[in-house]
Protein backbone atom coordinates (compact mmCIF):
# COMPACT_ATOMS: atom_id res chain seq x y z
CA UNK A 1 0.00 0.00 0.00
CA UNK A 2 2.94 2.48 0.99
CA UNK A 3 4.83 1.91 -2.40
CA UNK A 4 1.60 2.83 -4.45
CA UNK A 5 0.56 5.75 -1.95
CA UNK A 6 4.01 7.09 -3.26
CA UNK A 7 3.04 6.57 -6.85
CA UNK A 8 -0.39 8.30 -6.15
CA UNK A 9 1.42 11.38 -4.92
CA UNK A 10 4.21 11.22 -7.60
CA UNK A 11 0.90 11.23 -10.47
CA UNK A 12 -0.30 13.92 -8.29
CA UNK A 13 2.82 16.06 -8.39
CA UNK A 14 3.05 15.58 -12.24
CA UNK A 15 -0.21 17.14 -12.46
CA UNK A 16 0.61 20.14 -9.98
CA UNK A 17 3.69 20.82 -11.75
CA UNK A 18 2.42 20.23 -15.57
CA UNK A 19 -0.97 22.92 -14.25
CA UNK A 20 1.96 25.29 -12.94
CA UNK A 21 5.04 25.55 -14.91
CA UNK A 22 2.79 24.87 -17.77
CA UNK A 23 5.87 21.44 -17.94
CA UNK A 24 4.95 18.24 -20.72
CA UNK A 25 3.13 15.74 -20.30
CA UNK A 26 3.49 13.04 -17.53
CA UNK A 27 2.68 10.15 -18.86
CA UNK A 28 2.55 7.86 -22.26
CA UNK A 29 -0.04 5.89 -23.87
CA UNK A 30 2.25 3.58 -25.96
CA UNK A 31 0.20 1.75 -29.09
CA UNK A 32 2.95 -0.68 -28.74
CA UNK A 33 1.84 -2.78 -32.24
CA UNK A 34 -1.32 -2.54 -34.29
CA UNK A 35 -0.69 -6.71 -34.96
CA UNK A 36 -3.95 -8.30 -33.20
CA UNK A 37 -5.00 -11.78 -32.58
CA UNK A 38 -8.78 -10.75 -32.07
CA UNK A 39 -11.00 -9.14 -34.65
CA UNK A 40 -13.39 -6.62 -32.19
CA UNK A 41 -15.81 -4.90 -33.40
CA UNK A 42 -15.36 -2.06 -31.01
CA UNK A 43 -11.76 -1.40 -31.60
CA UNK A 44 -10.93 2.19 -32.53
CA UNK A 45 -7.78 1.09 -34.72
CA UNK A 46 -8.92 -1.44 -36.83
CA UNK A 47 -9.72 1.73 -39.49
CA UNK A 48 -5.94 2.10 -39.65
CA UNK A 49 -3.28 1.01 -41.83
CA UNK A 50 -3.13 -2.86 -41.28
CA UNK A 51 0.39 -2.83 -41.20
CA UNK A 52 2.78 -0.55 -39.28
CA UNK A 53 6.26 -0.36 -39.14
CA UNK A 54 7.84 -1.71 -35.38
CA UNK A 55 11.03 -0.42 -34.19
CA UNK A 56 13.17 -2.80 -31.76
CA UNK A 57 13.46 -3.07 -28.43
CA UNK A 58 16.18 -0.76 -28.34
CA UNK A 59 15.14 1.84 -29.98
CA UNK A 60 11.92 1.82 -27.46
CA UNK A 61 13.74 1.42 -24.95
CA UNK A 62 16.10 4.25 -25.37
CA UNK A 63 13.21 6.82 -26.12
CA UNK A 64 12.14 5.54 -22.55
CA UNK A 65 15.48 6.74 -21.32
CA UNK A 66 14.95 9.99 -22.71
CA UNK A 67 11.37 9.91 -21.72
CA UNK A 68 12.38 9.48 -18.24
CA UNK A 69 14.49 12.88 -18.03
CA UNK A 70 11.83 14.86 -19.71
CA UNK A 71 9.59 13.99 -16.58
CA UNK A 72 7.69 11.08 -17.77
CA UNK A 73 6.44 8.82 -15.18
CA UNK A 74 4.04 6.68 -16.19
CA UNK A 75 3.72 4.38 -19.06
CA UNK A 76 0.86 2.42 -20.65
CA UNK A 77 1.53 -0.28 -23.20
CA UNK A 78 -1.07 -1.66 -25.44
CA UNK A 79 -2.18 -2.03 -29.32
CA UNK A 80 -2.92 -4.48 -31.08
CA UNK A 81 -1.95 -6.49 -28.82
CA UNK A 82 1.21 -6.18 -27.14
CA UNK A 83 2.11 -9.72 -26.06
CA UNK A 84 2.02 -10.91 -29.45
CA UNK A 85 5.96 -9.10 -29.68
CA UNK A 86 8.29 -11.47 -28.78
CA UNK A 87 10.37 -9.14 -27.13
CA UNK A 88 7.90 -7.77 -25.21
CA UNK A 89 9.57 -8.85 -21.79
CA UNK A 90 13.05 -7.17 -23.23
CA UNK A 91 10.62 -4.07 -23.71
CA UNK A 92 8.83 -3.94 -20.17
CA UNK A 93 12.14 -4.86 -18.35
CA UNK A 94 14.04 -2.13 -20.23
CA UNK A 95 11.37 0.56 -19.10
CA UNK A 96 10.90 -0.82 -15.78
CA UNK A 97 14.61 -0.14 -14.85
CA UNK A 98 13.85 3.58 -15.86
CA UNK A 99 12.14 3.63 -12.86
CA UNK A 100 8.91 4.71 -15.44
CA UNK A 101 5.26 3.32 -13.44
CA UNK A 102 4.67 0.72 -15.98
CA UNK A 103 1.43 -0.54 -17.37
CA UNK A 104 0.13 -3.25 -20.24
CA UNK A 105 -3.25 -3.23 -21.81
CA UNK A 106 -4.15 -7.47 -23.29
CA UNK A 107 -6.92 -9.10 -24.18
CA UNK A 108 -5.59 -11.64 -22.44
CA UNK A 109 -5.23 -14.53 -24.73
CA UNK A 110 -1.33 -15.53 -24.64
CA UNK A 111 -1.34 -13.40 -21.08
CA UNK A 112 -0.85 -17.47 -19.96
CA UNK A 113 1.71 -18.44 -21.80
CA UNK A 114 3.95 -14.73 -21.34
CA UNK A 115 3.14 -14.61 -17.46
CA UNK A 116 6.59 -13.58 -16.98
CA UNK A 117 5.70 -10.13 -18.33
CA UNK A 118 3.94 -9.47 -15.30
CA UNK A 119 7.45 -9.71 -13.11
CA UNK A 120 7.87 -6.34 -14.95
CA UNK A 121 4.69 -4.62 -14.39
CA UNK A 122 3.16 -2.26 -11.94
CA UNK A 123 -0.67 -2.88 -13.46
CA UNK A 124 -2.39 -4.68 -15.24
CA UNK A 125 -5.34 -4.38 -17.83
CA UNK A 126 -7.35 -7.34 -19.16
CA UNK A 127 -10.09 -6.55 -21.87
CA UNK A 128 -13.59 -8.28 -20.88
CA UNK A 129 -16.45 -7.65 -21.97
CA UNK A 130 -18.97 -10.21 -20.70
CA UNK A 131 -18.37 -12.27 -18.18
CA UNK A 132 -18.34 -16.08 -20.03
CA UNK A 133 -17.84 -17.91 -23.18
CA UNK A 134 -20.30 -15.35 -25.32
CA UNK A 135 -16.59 -12.74 -24.37
CA UNK A 136 -15.22 -15.50 -27.28
CA UNK A 137 -17.70 -14.36 -30.01
CA UNK A 138 -17.21 -10.93 -29.84
CA UNK A 139 -13.60 -11.19 -29.54
CA UNK A 140 -13.80 -13.71 -32.53
CA UNK A 141 -10.87 -15.74 -30.68
CA UNK A 142 -12.42 -19.11 -29.30
CA UNK A 143 -10.72 -19.48 -26.02
CA UNK A 144 -9.79 -15.95 -25.28
CA UNK A 145 -12.31 -15.55 -22.38
CA UNK A 146 -10.86 -18.55 -20.04
CA UNK A 147 -7.32 -18.07 -21.32
CA UNK A 148 -7.91 -14.38 -20.06
CA UNK A 149 -9.55 -15.57 -17.17
CA UNK A 150 -6.02 -18.24 -16.49
CA UNK A 151 -3.86 -15.40 -16.50
CA UNK A 152 -5.12 -13.20 -14.28
CA UNK A 153 -5.42 -15.39 -11.59
CA UNK A 154 -1.65 -16.46 -12.81
CA UNK A 155 -0.92 -12.87 -12.76
CA UNK A 156 -1.42 -12.51 -8.73
CA UNK A 157 1.02 -14.95 -8.42
CA UNK A 158 3.72 -14.39 -10.11
CA UNK A 159 3.63 -10.55 -8.57
CA UNK A 160 1.70 -10.07 -5.24
CA UNK A 161 2.13 -6.54 -5.69
CA UNK A 162 1.05 -6.26 -9.54
CA UNK A 163 -2.13 -3.84 -9.58
CA UNK A 164 -4.82 -6.14 -11.59
CA UNK A 165 -7.87 -4.61 -13.65
CA UNK A 166 -10.61 -5.73 -16.27
CA UNK A 167 -12.12 -3.14 -18.64
CA UNK A 168 -15.28 -3.59 -20.39
CA UNK A 169 -16.89 -1.73 -22.83
CA UNK A 170 -20.50 -1.47 -23.01
CA UNK A 171 -21.91 -1.58 -26.33
CA UNK A 172 -24.92 -2.45 -28.74
CA UNK A 173 -23.25 -6.15 -28.38
CA UNK A 174 -22.95 -7.11 -24.83
CA UNK A 175 -25.68 -4.82 -23.16
CA UNK A 176 -26.69 -5.22 -20.04
CA UNK A 177 -24.67 -8.75 -20.17
CA UNK A 178 -21.92 -6.44 -19.28
CA UNK A 179 -23.16 -6.17 -15.99
CA UNK A 180 -21.85 -9.90 -15.05
CA UNK A 181 -18.26 -8.63 -15.38
CA UNK A 182 -18.68 -6.65 -11.94
CA UNK A 183 -19.45 -10.17 -10.27
CA UNK A 184 -16.70 -11.62 -12.27
CA UNK A 185 -14.57 -9.26 -10.74
CA UNK A 186 -15.36 -9.78 -7.36
CA UNK A 187 -14.77 -13.69 -7.77
CA UNK A 188 -11.31 -12.73 -8.81
CA UNK A 189 -10.44 -9.77 -6.33
CA UNK A 190 -10.15 -7.63 -9.30
CA UNK A 191 -11.55 -3.81 -10.59
CA UNK A 192 -13.90 -3.40 -13.04
CA UNK A 193 -13.64 -0.81 -14.74
CA UNK A 194 -16.41 0.31 -17.22
CA UNK A 195 -16.72 2.76 -20.20
CA UNK A 196 -19.08 3.47 -23.36
CA UNK A 197 -18.14 2.76 -26.43
CA UNK A 198 -15.83 5.50 -27.86
CA UNK A 199 -16.98 6.39 -31.23
CA UNK A 200 -14.77 10.14 -31.19
CA UNK A 201 -11.48 8.09 -33.20
CA UNK A 202 -14.04 6.43 -35.69
CA UNK A 203 -15.49 9.75 -36.02
CA UNK A 204 -12.72 11.35 -36.84
CA UNK A 205 -11.13 8.70 -39.32
CA UNK A 206 -14.72 8.50 -41.25
CA UNK A 207 -15.30 4.75 -40.10
CA UNK A 208 -18.57 5.55 -38.41
CA UNK A 209 -20.22 2.16 -36.97
CA UNK A 210 -23.32 2.57 -34.45
CA UNK A 211 -22.12 0.33 -31.91
CA UNK A 212 -22.90 2.61 -28.80
CA UNK A 213 -25.99 2.16 -26.89
CA UNK A 214 -29.12 4.42 -27.59
CA UNK A 215 -29.52 7.24 -24.79
CA UNK A 216 -32.11 5.27 -23.01
CA UNK A 217 -30.15 1.96 -22.79
CA UNK A 218 -27.10 3.55 -21.67
CA UNK A 219 -28.62 5.19 -19.11
CA UNK A 220 -30.13 2.16 -17.73
CA UNK A 221 -27.13 0.21 -18.13
CA UNK A 222 -24.89 2.72 -16.13
CA UNK A 223 -27.78 3.49 -13.27
CA UNK A 224 -26.94 0.01 -12.42
CA UNK A 225 -23.54 -0.06 -12.70
CA UNK A 226 -23.31 2.99 -10.31
CA UNK A 227 -25.84 0.64 -8.02
CA UNK A 228 -23.55 -2.10 -8.10
CA UNK A 229 -20.68 0.17 -7.16
CA UNK A 230 -22.62 1.49 -3.95
CA UNK A 231 -23.66 -1.96 -2.96
CA UNK A 232 -19.83 -3.15 -2.33
CA UNK A 233 -19.34 -4.17 -6.42
CA UNK A 234 -15.62 -3.51 -7.14
CA UNK A 235 -16.41 -0.72 -10.28
CA UNK A 236 -13.95 1.18 -9.85
CA UNK A 237 -15.01 4.39 -12.46
CA UNK A 238 -15.73 7.09 -10.00
CA UNK A 239 -19.60 8.23 -9.21
CA UNK A 240 -19.03 10.86 -11.46
CA UNK A 241 -18.36 9.42 -14.85
CA UNK A 242 -21.02 6.64 -14.10
CA UNK A 243 -23.55 9.80 -13.31
CA UNK A 244 -23.09 11.43 -16.17
CA UNK A 245 -23.45 8.94 -18.71
CA UNK A 246 -26.23 7.70 -16.15
CA UNK A 247 -27.77 11.09 -16.54
CA UNK A 248 -27.19 11.54 -19.99
CA UNK A 249 -24.94 14.50 -19.65
CA UNK A 250 -21.37 13.51 -20.43
CA UNK A 251 -19.36 16.99 -20.47
CA UNK A 252 -15.78 17.62 -19.70
CA UNK A 253 -13.04 19.68 -20.53
CA UNK A 254 -10.22 17.31 -21.97
CA UNK A 255 -7.32 17.94 -20.97
CA UNK A 256 -5.48 14.90 -22.01
CA UNK A 257 -2.67 16.30 -23.97
CA UNK A 258 -1.66 18.15 -20.89
CA UNK A 259 -1.66 14.93 -18.98
CA UNK A 260 -0.46 12.21 -21.92
CA UNK A 261 1.58 11.78 -25.09
CA UNK A 262 0.57 9.26 -27.20
CA UNK A 263 2.97 7.13 -29.96
CA UNK A 264 2.15 5.00 -32.44
CA UNK A 265 4.06 1.60 -33.43
CA UNK A 266 6.21 3.61 -35.82
CA UNK A 267 7.00 5.94 -32.95
CA UNK A 268 4.81 9.09 -34.58
CA UNK A 269 3.60 11.46 -32.19
CA UNK A 270 0.15 12.95 -33.60
CA UNK A 271 -3.13 14.43 -32.80
CA UNK A 272 -6.29 12.49 -31.91
CA UNK A 273 -7.84 14.79 -34.28
CA UNK A 274 -6.56 14.15 -37.59
CA UNK A 275 -4.09 10.96 -37.02
CA UNK A 276 -1.99 11.73 -40.57
CA UNK A 277 -0.67 14.97 -38.81
CA UNK A 278 2.82 13.44 -37.31
CA UNK A 279 3.59 16.17 -34.83
CA UNK A 280 7.30 14.62 -33.88
CA UNK A 281 8.68 10.88 -33.47
CA UNK A 282 9.03 9.72 -29.91
CA UNK A 283 11.57 7.13 -31.26
CA UNK A 284 14.38 10.03 -32.82
CA UNK A 285 13.93 12.90 -30.70
CA UNK A 286 13.50 13.98 -27.11
CA UNK A 287 9.64 14.81 -25.96
CA UNK A 288 10.50 17.59 -24.54
CA UNK A 289 11.17 18.99 -28.01
CA UNK A 290 8.04 17.89 -29.67
CA UNK A 291 5.72 19.27 -27.22
CA UNK A 292 6.74 22.96 -27.47
CA UNK A 293 6.19 22.87 -31.07
CA UNK A 294 3.03 24.96 -32.58
CA UNK A 295 1.96 21.77 -33.25
CA UNK A 296 1.36 20.45 -30.34
CA UNK A 297 0.28 23.38 -28.27
CA UNK A 298 -2.54 23.93 -31.03
CA UNK A 299 -3.39 20.12 -30.24
CA UNK A 300 -3.73 21.42 -26.24
CA UNK A 301 -5.78 24.16 -27.12
CA UNK A 302 -8.47 22.83 -29.49
CA UNK A 303 -8.77 19.68 -26.96
CA UNK A 304 -10.05 21.64 -24.53
CA UNK A 305 -13.06 21.89 -26.83
CA UNK A 306 -14.00 18.73 -27.32
CA UNK A 307 -15.73 15.61 -24.90
CA UNK A 308 -15.98 13.35 -27.89
CA UNK A 309 -14.51 10.63 -26.41
CA UNK A 310 -16.46 8.65 -23.60
CA UNK A 311 -13.87 6.06 -22.18
CA UNK A 312 -13.03 6.05 -18.92
CA UNK A 313 -9.61 7.17 -19.60
CA UNK A 314 -9.99 10.65 -21.31
CA UNK A 315 -13.26 11.55 -18.88
CA UNK A 316 -11.98 10.99 -15.78
CA UNK A 317 -8.03 12.02 -16.25
CA UNK A 318 -9.65 15.45 -16.87
CA UNK A 319 -11.61 15.33 -14.38
CA UNK A 320 -8.95 14.30 -12.38
CA UNK A 321 -6.87 17.66 -14.01
CA UNK A 322 -9.73 20.04 -13.15
CA UNK A 323 -9.54 18.95 -9.21
CA UNK A 324 -13.35 17.03 -8.71
CA UNK A 325 -12.84 16.26 -5.41
CA UNK A 326 -15.01 12.58 -5.91
CA UNK A 327 -12.91 11.80 -8.96
CA UNK A 328 -9.58 12.78 -6.78
CA UNK A 329 -10.56 10.73 -4.05
CA UNK A 330 -11.77 7.50 -5.94
CA UNK A 331 -8.64 7.90 -7.84
CA UNK A 332 -6.67 7.52 -4.48
CA UNK A 333 -8.53 4.44 -3.67
CA UNK A 334 -7.71 2.50 -6.93
CA UNK A 335 -4.10 3.46 -6.38
CA UNK A 336 -4.06 2.06 -2.86
CA UNK A 337 -6.13 -1.23 -2.77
Amino acid sequence: MFGRTIKFLKAVGGVLKARLKGSAPFMVSHRLTARCNCLCDTCLWRSDTPVIEESDSDVIIRAYRWAAKDGILSATLWGGEPLLRSDILEICRGIRDTGITLGLITNGYLLPEKIEVCRHLDFLIVSLDCADERHNELRKKKGVFERAVAGIRESRRVNKSLKVLVNTVVSRLNGEDALGVAKLGKELGVGVVYESTNEGPMLYSGRMVKLRLSPEEEKKVFRRLNYLKSQGFPVINSYTYLRMLAGGNFRYRCHIPKISVGVAPDGSVTSCFDRKDVLGNFYEEPLGRIVQRKGWMDFVRDAERCCVCVDTGCAESSLFWDAKLEVFLNTFLIFVR
